[in-house]
């Protein structure tokens, strides 16, 4: 299935905020009408209501999910589940709160606890599905750039999947660690299949990828990494989940549950299996066996451990994308 293209954006000010409006737009305009870019209706139901509609981030981190349907775990849990394709997690924030779709995976984290915490959306985590791996999420830039080290993006433009999010918090914090100045730096909103185009042009200094992204530029452009995303004080941090609102939680418990079920089998498998991964993926990320087999995967926990996601919050808080703390274990659905 084709994903649109996003127009390169440039940045406020203050990036939080214009992520935060953003939001906040999508939230407001869905609730005065019908809007949103998912193509599968959820059906009106009761607390017992059994179809699920999923808006899904088309990374290798959505993997579980797709061996969670083909794999018929949530067939098996009572559910009818249907999803589609979404360029960016937030790109489907207004269609989950309007209710055209009821879950959306492989959503990072930073930008739905940063509009939790200010009140554009009152989240549920239903289950973890990612957390940085070794050489998974990595900033790239082209040969003869002249970047090859972090101190060169020092004042740079890198394009980001959403701004602000997960790749901007990990960038940030690991420039700091390196001592480089981070005051400059500005982070774009591209999507991460059109982020190759942008560098090859110009438009960015450099890129922000994830897999199987990051693979695929290292080869077709020989795009090098300057700096790794998952190592010292991100090493490990919790990347995205499945994520849904606290009134769909709310009104369809037993969807909820049997939906957290389902798809933590398709974590266990994911994480214990990298055959059935790499066997999966060309079949929803139109990449070749030989691509699937050289990208480097991420941990897919099977649980929700808020004590490990509280991590990404604290370190929100720290890099001063939260004005207070966020206590994010409400947020959990045990």
């Amino acid at each position: 299935m084709p994903i649109p293209a996003a127009p390169l954006h440039a940045p406020a000010t203050n990036p939080i905020r214009r992520a935060l409006a953003a939001l906040v737009t999508l939230t407001a305009a869905a609730a005065a009408a019908a809007c949103g870019t998912s193509t599968a209706p959820a059906q009106p139901g009761t607390p017992t209501a059994t179809h699920v509609a999923v808006a899904v981030v088309p990374i290798t981190d959505a993997a579980p999910f797709i061996l969670a349907v083909q794999r018929g775990y949530f067939t098996r849990a009572g559910l009818h589940v249907t999803y589609t394709l979404t360029p960016q997690s937030t790109a489907a924030a207004a269609d989950l709160v309007h209710g055209t779709v009821n879950v959306i995976a492989a959503a990072n984290y930073v930008s739905f606890l940063s509009a939790q915490a200010h009140g554009a959306m009152n989240i549920r985590i239903l289950a973890a599905n990612s957390q940085c791996g070794t050489n998974t999420q990595a900033v790239l830039a082209l040969p003869g750039s002249g970047i090859t080290k972090p101190a060169d993006l020092a004042g740079k433009t890198i394009a980001v999947n959403v701004a602000p999010n997960i790749q901007t918090l990990t960038i940030t914090r690991q420039l700091q660690a390196d001592g480089v100045a981070t005051a400059g730096v500005r982070f774009v909103a591209i999507p991460f299949a059109d982020m190759a185009t942008a560098l090859n042009a110009h438009r960015v200094a450099a890129i922000s990828e994830v897999e199987p992204f990051l693979t695929q530029n290292e080869v077709s452009l020989g795009a090098q990494p300057v700096l790794q995303q998952c190592t010292g004080p991100t090493a490990g941090i919790p990347l995205g989940g499945y994520l849904t609102t606290a009134a769909w939680a709310d009104t369809h418990p037993a969807a909820a549950r049997a939906f957290q079920h389902a798809i933590e089998e398709g974590q266990a498998l994911a994480a214990t299996n990298r055959a059935t991964v790499e066997k999966v993926l060309p079949a929803y990320m139109h990449i070749t066996k030989g691509t699937a087999a050289l990208v480097n995967l991420n941990t897919f926990p099977v649980t929700a451990d808020p004590k490990v996601l509280q991590r990404v919050a604290d370190l929100m808080q720290e890099g001063g994308m939260l004005t207070k703390p966020l206590n994010v274990a409400p947020l959990v659905i045990k």
